[in-house]
């Protein structure tokens, strides 16, 4: 999985990155991390980038797509990346692509977190860290207090160049120049746009629910040439995202896509005349297309429902609902009889060494 992550100064990239990188065990690569590793050990590219920040200069883009090239070459982390704030221009994006090819890879998916100039500036100028402890708060949207914060308020400090005009050109900046790189990438459907206005954990949920809806097999296919993918697509039929089994007639097969119930899967064999005691392995391209594009247009599954799901059921809780205290609890949510079935959403009892039950009344 190779992963774009874009957005402006002050919209919480890296907040989002990081949560990423410790859900999905991905690999963080940042530009300014990898100059600043290569200038700590000196090495012969690190001495001429050295030369060119002392100067204020712009680092080659040959230089930066060398440092890439050693990143992706690394098989520790192959095909479990997210690139935070790269690739920086449109010719950067190129030779990104043309590096992923020649190793038989792609680009996952592009994600862009939208945050408005107003928003940007608000975010940044509430920002303080304390001088002290390190900790990072903000006045608007998490300030300090004593409950999180125990050091004195003097020592919360704000950056020199935190101040509106300088915000507001380096948001300017950043708009001029991503917006060729999101187009190229919207061209290729790769760009997903994020409310980056949301709370930290809704933009999280939104962007998990992207990622997690991403068919991976696609990634896998670059390995093998067109034929072994003709070979691979008449063997194995792929339906939203879910390899049904082939040896089970249809109307039971679909049933394995999330979503799909009995009812779902006999309406869909009745509207587009596919027998219902047809094995899987039986079904044509053609029928296995049209399968696809029945589903898309007129149901909600795997990835999206299970977004959709996990959204109302956050909804629930931070209302305080009946229900939404049962599912936080993980008990049952529709009135079943919790004495008897809670162990299917509790797991299994364990046993308390010494503790003795309480004997029934007579």
């Amino acid at each position: 999985m190779y992963i774009v992550l874009f957005g402006p100064p002050g919209a919480g990239k890296g907040t989002q990155a990081n949560n990423l990188v410790n859900e999905f065990n991905l690999y963080k690569v940042s530009t300014g991390d990898l100059l600043r590793d290569e200038v700590d050990n000196k090495s012969e590219a690190g001495i001429e980038i050295k030369s060119k920040l002392d100067k204020g200069l712009l680092v080659p883009d040959i230089i930066i797509t060398k440092l890439i090239k050693k990143v992706l070459l690394n098989k520790s982390i192959n095909n479990r990346i997210i690139f935070d704030g790269y690739p920086r221009n449109l010719n950067q994006a190129k030779e990104l692509d043309l590096l992923l090819k020649n190793n038989n890879k792609t680009i996952s998916c592009v994600l862009s977190l939208e945050v408005d100039k107003k928003s940007i500036i608000k975010r940044i100028l509430g920002r303080q860290s304390c001088s002290k402890c390190g900790l990072i708060f903000n006045k608007y949207f998490k300030p300090a207090n004593n409950d999180n914060h125990k050091c004195d308020s003097k020592f919360l400090m704000t950056r020199s160049d935190d101040n509106e005009l300088t915000i507001a050109n380096r948001f300017d900046t950043y708009v001029a120049k991503t917006l060729p790189i999101l187009n190229y990438y919207k061209d290729q459907n790769l760009l997903h746009k994020v409310n980056g206005t949301a709370k930290i954990d809704d933009i999280y949920m939104e962007i998990r629910g992207i990622i997690t809806s991403i068919e991976a097999w696609l990634y896998n296919l670059y390995l093998y040439n067109y034929r072994t993918y003709r070979t691979f697509s008449k063997i194995m039929a792929r339906i939203a995202g879910v390899n049904i089994p082939q040896n089970k007639v249809v109307h039971v097969a679909l049933t394995y896509i999330h979503g799909i119930g009995k009812k779902f899967s006999n309406e869909i064999c009745t509207k587009l005349n596919i027998s219902k005691n047809k094995r899987a392995n039986s079904l044509t391209d053609d029928e296995v297309l049209k399968i696809r594009e029945f589903i898309d247009q007129n149901y909600k599954v795997e990835g999206d429902l299970r977004r959709e799901i996990s959204l109302n059921i956050k909804r629930l809780v931070d209302l305080a609902t009946y229900r939404g205290s049962r599912h936080k609890k993980k008990l049952p949510v529709r009135g079943q009889r919790t004495h008897c079935n809670a162990r299917t959403r509790k797991g299994k009892a364990i046993a308390i060494a010494g503790k003795k039950l309480t004997p029934l009344k007579k």
